[in-house]
């Protein structure tokens, strides 16, 4: 029980891949919901909706994507144990070469997966002769599309475009605001979303609603999902995908120490523009990610400066995978976090106090060559104030 990442629950065993869910992704995922339908702006969305797309649909979308890593671990000769779906995604416990194009090649293999649901949901919303919306800014749930050579919008029962029959021309809101609520007034009728009574309202007008078939909408729903995530996991920045994907270009180029290096300190700069805009919008899921991103790059540069090689899971948004050398020697019991921390803290200390010395003591040779030629007088008042501070410091350290 001391180990959080333990907290996880067996759900089902598919190619040899054990999948587990964390207790925690219940508690994310139910906070998420419970916020939704009680946005005043999802008053009048169907509660199945928020829940289908929220908890079944994500879920059902990141678990495809941390498949696509264990497949292409294996594709590059790599063995995949294991799934984790957590809150920040989901963890692909792999093991794969020591090689960049390996890494390269199993982290893109995610973004991969939801690429290809991108084009299937393009492909059935195009059969149904409707333009795809790709903007990831859109509310999925008062979805809004275009047909093939049609001036009119179509909508979700929730958006009500409505138009005078036979024609493209839109009615005065406020009318129709006033009918649906003598309407309301005179039945039983919750929702605006009531189909049979919206229909009437707007009938007895003259006018007709655009709307989108479910089988559309869903389409609509799953694809702007699916591309949400493939653009968030491009971002460059540990734990996401597009920081792996960096760290690997840039080992293909120089070597595996500059590409972590150039990963992490990408990741610190991400990491900061993503607290400023938490805190900007009181956001408590950027900042809890923008913290997480801190945290990975630091761990990332901790560890490579420990000289102790890959960590034991590579966090990619989590979506992500472990690296490890083909034949790796048995390691030994690593220590805690902390202790690790302190040790390297210590090491980087003493590397610099060693390198600090050493330049002091090349100056000072150069000063008492320079006493030995021309003399105590030749020296300035800056190089005077040098030697004291120096001569100072280590008669109080011996």
């Amino acid at each position: 029980m001391r180990d959080p990442m333990s907290w996880s629950i067996p759900v089902f065993r598919a190619f040899g891949i054990q999948v587990r869910v964390h207790i925690f992704f219940f508690v994310i995922t139910l906070g998420l919901f419970l916020r939704q339908i009680t946005l005043p702006q999802y008053q009048d969305v169907w509660w199945l909706d928020i829940f289908l797309l929220t908890v079944v649909v994500l879920f059902g979308c990141v678990l495809l994507h941390e498949f696509g890593h264990c497949f292409g671990a294996r594709h590059v000769g790599g063995e995949a144990r294991e799934i984790l779906i957590w809150p920040l995604g989901g963890l692909a416990m792999t093991d794969i070469p020591h090689r960049w194009k390996a890494l390269f090649l199993t982290v893109a293999a995610g973004p991969a997966v939801n690429v290809l649901i991108c084009v299937a949901c393009i492909a059935v919303i195009s059969a149904s002769k409707f333009i795809p919306n790709f903007n990831p800014f859109a509310d999925p749930y008062y979805t809004q599309m275009r047909k093939f050579g049609d001036d009119r919008i179509y909508t979700s029962p929730y958006a009500a475009k409505l138009y005078k029959i036979g024609t493209n021309q839109q009615p005065d809101y406020d009318e129709v605001s006033a009918k649906v609520k003598e309407y309301k007034l005179h039945s039983s009728w919750p929702k605006i979303t009531d189909t049979s009574e919206y229909a009437k309202a707007v009938e007895s007008m003259g006018y007709e609603r655009t709307l989108v078939p479910v089988w559309v909408i869903w389409a609509q729903r799953i694809l702007w999902l699916n591309w949400l995530l493939f653009l968030f996991n491009m971002i460059p920045a540990y734990p996401l995908d597009g920081g792996q994907m960096l760290q690997s270009l840039v080992w293909a180029r120089t070597d595996h120490r500059r590409g972590v290096v150039v990963a992490a300190y990408t990741g610190f700069a991400v990491a900061i523009v993503f607290l400023i805009v938490s805190i900007a919008v009181n956001e408590a899921l950027f900042l809890g990610l923008a913290l997480f991103m801190l945290y990975s790059a630091s761990l990332r540069l901790m560890q490579l400066e420990m000289d102790e090689g890959p960590f034991g899971y590579d966090f990619s948004a989590g979506y992500t995978s472990l690296e490890k050398d083909d034949e790796p020697p048995p390691q030994p019991k690593r220590p805690g976090f902390f202790k690790r921390w302190w040790e390297a803290r210590k090491a980087r200390r003493a590397a610099r106090e060693a390198e600090q010395r050493q330049k002091e003591d090349e100056r000072v040779d150069q000063l008492l060559e320079k006493i030995a030629r021309s003399g105590k007088g030749s020296l300035t008042d800056e190089e005077r104030r040098f030697l004291e501070r120096v001569s100072s410091r280590r008669r109080n350290t011996s």
